[in-house]
């Protein structure tokens, strides 16, 4: 069976997310591939920052602590979300809409924290007050922003637009959309 290196790509990555890694003569066998074509296809995977190429074979790329545990961006401080989990681990993610994806995904979170957009102090998610789907995006789409007070979030409503919610809302909104 011939696959294509797409094919293949997309095959070590679940083999590595069950796995955590796998060598060289593993991917080879499995695919049925030189090595030359194994070392093709995960150079082309680490290049995107997707797996660490090791000594003899490969594993999951571990998210530095300034990048997104959803999708990888940088994370900037003024945007920041985190999802504390009861196993005490963190999960850091860029903005609140990746933040809140965590959230709602995550089956131990126990605290999540975000960063007020305009004025930078972190405060509790549940309280936050979010702005959905404004004409200023930021970070990931839909824009999802956050803000400490009622009245900060309708200021800058006013003047790029959106929905302002609650936590739940905010959630439920980001499940609704495309």
């Amino acid at each position: 069976m011939t696959t294509t290196s797409l094919d293949r790509e997309k095959k070590i990555i679940e083999l590595l997310q069950k796995q955590g890694s796998a060598s060289i003569q593993e991917l080879t066998e499995a695919f049925g591939v030189s090595n030359m074509t194994i070392h093709r296809d995960l150079d082309k995977l680490a290049v995107a920052g997707i797996i660490q190429k090791k000594h003899g074979g490969a594993a999951l790329a571990v998210p530095s602590p300034n990048q997104c545990a959803m999708c990888g961006k940088p994370i900037s401080e003024r945007t920041v979300f985190i999802v504390q989990l009861e196993s005490g681990e963190q999960k850091r993610a860029c903005c609140a809409h990746c933040g809140l994806m965590i959230q709602h995904h995550a089956k131990d979170s126990q605290q999540a924290l975000t960063a007020d957009y305009l004025r930078g102090h972190i405060l509790s998610a549940g309280q936050a007050v979010y702005l959905l789907g404004s004409e200023l995006t930021i970070c990931c789409a839909p824009s999802v922003l956050t803000f400490g007070s009622q009245q900060d979030a309708q200021k800058f409503q006013t003047g790029f637009g959106g929905k302002i919610a609650n936590m739940q809302e905010a959630i439920q909104y980001l499940h609704t959309k495309p």
